[in-house]
């Protein structure tokens, strides 16, 4: 019996330490490089356009990489509450700086781990261009962001990172790919457009580098124009080469866009009134807007939040809905109260997948006399299963005519991630 025990410990040894190097494989195949060290891009006319995805090499990738998305690669290197964004991109196929530590501005910010103003630093991807012309040309970067903390880069040439490269910034184009060419500065923090540029001073092949400044960033191909009054529009110019690129990346399909539980559930009768959850307050309530849908609280910053608005609709008596977020690490607390009176206090139930929004994370209070004017009041507490901690993830709530609260719950969940 001992024996056939110490086998099938080795047996799931093997198989864990197998499953470990195919990860690792996997990842180190999404940092590798895809085009010969001898591949040269071409300005031509004053424009040169490149594929974030074709650098030569990486260097300075000790603590974050450039890891490659496309329709069969997936990166898996730690945090990255993004879903995929291929639909959209350039080749079909993007980079993105990982892991993503820095999702929120309540996220610890560390220098010279998830963060770094001094550019060459950290994640530094090279690609080698052939001037024709010489002169200054502005930098035109396609990228993706979809929070406050993955909308920076800095762009060098040659090994020297001046200073008219430094602290490109997206403010605008959330959730889209989006072309952008402005300098953060103290003062306009959403950048200075044409003070993003490189000056080549003499014809031949130079090093192009762009390194990283928040990870998250997600880099789909970027321009160098001489014309500053030039914008590219769609996908950007056509990639001109000296050398063989690989084929092109595969497509794939348009993601199908659903209504998320609380919008399906809020628009199922004409009667209802609502107020989305990132219709109340964020700013100094410790609450932070969770992707489009949801607020919810950083553990590692606080563990209790608060946010009130006003009932600015018709006075009368409602079933009231409050539309919670399952999470898989513990039940969080939730507390709502109209006028300083407490409601009712909910936990939505721990589930297994990572969190969820659904009929089974949400609450109905019956009956209840409201009044224009009123204040709602949520407070949320995270909750744990001892090892990690819930984020307090919420939707809204709905003020749906008594009766209907429970019937207007039977929309299945749209938003879960195992």
């Amino acid at each position: 019996m001992k024996l056939r025990q110490m086998k099938i410990k080795v047996l799931l040894t093997i198989l864990l330490t197998s499953v470990g190097f195919i990860s690792n494989a996997q990842s180190k195949k999404n940092t590798n490089s895809i085009v010969d060290e001898n591949v040269v891009f071409e300005e031509k006319s004053g424009l040169v356009a490149i594929e974030a995805e074709f650098f030569y090499k990486q260097t300075n990738t000790n603590v974050r990489q450039w890891y490659r998305s496309s329709k069969f690669e997936k990166p898996n290197a730690g945090r990255d509450e993004d879903t995929l964004h291929v639909y959209g991109s350039s080749n079909n196929a993007y980079l993105e700086i990982l892991p993503d530590t820095r999702v929120t501005h309540d996220d610890a910010l560390i220098k010279g781990e998830n963060f770094s103003d001094v550019p060459g630093v950290l994640a530094t991807l090279h690609y080698k261009v052939k001037f024709n012309t010489p002169g200054r040309y502005y930098v035109w970067v396609r990228a993706m962001s979809t929070g406050s903390e993955d909308n920076g880069i800095h762009v060098g040439l040659n090994g020297e990172w001046p200073e008219s490269g430094q602290r490109m910034q997206w403010c605008d184009g959330k959730t889209r790919w989006t072309w952008a060419s402005k300098q953060r500065t103290k003062e306009i923090h959403c950048g200075i457009p044409h003070n993003i540029y490189l000056d080549i001073k003499e014809a031949g092949v130079h090093d192009i580098l762009f390194s990283m400044r928040e990870d998250g960033f997600e880099f789909d191909k970027f321009i160098l124009a001489q014309d500053k009054l030039y914008i590219p529009k769609g996908k950007g110019a056509k990639v001109n080469t000296i050398g063989q690129l690989p084929k092109p990346y595969p497509s794939v399909s348009a993601p199908i866009i659903k209504k998320n539980y609380f919008k399906t559930i809020a628009e199922a009768l004409p009667k209802n009134k609502w107020i989305a959850a990132q219709q109340f307050p964020s700013v100094g309530t410790d609450f932070y807007t969770n992707g489009k849908n949801w607020m919810a609280i950083n553990p590692k910053t606080h563990k209790k939040a608060i946010t009130s608005t006003v009932f600015n609709f018709e006075s009368g008596t409602y079933d009231i809905v409050f539309v919670g977020v399952g999470e898989n690490d513990g039940s969080s607390t939730f507390q709502v109260l109209i006028n300083g009176k407490e409601l009712g206090t909910y936990q939505p139930p721990l589930i297994d997948k990572m969190f969820e929004e659904g009929k089974k994370s949400t609450k109905v209070w019956k009956g209840i006399k409201m009044n224009k004017g009123d204040k709602i009041t949520v407070k949320a507490e995270v909750g744990t299963d001892g090892k990690e901690f819930t984020r307090g993830r919420w939707a809204g709530i709905i003020f749906t005519p008594v009766g209907k609260g429970k019937k207007i719950l039977n929309a299945q969940s749209s938003y879960s991630q195992d």
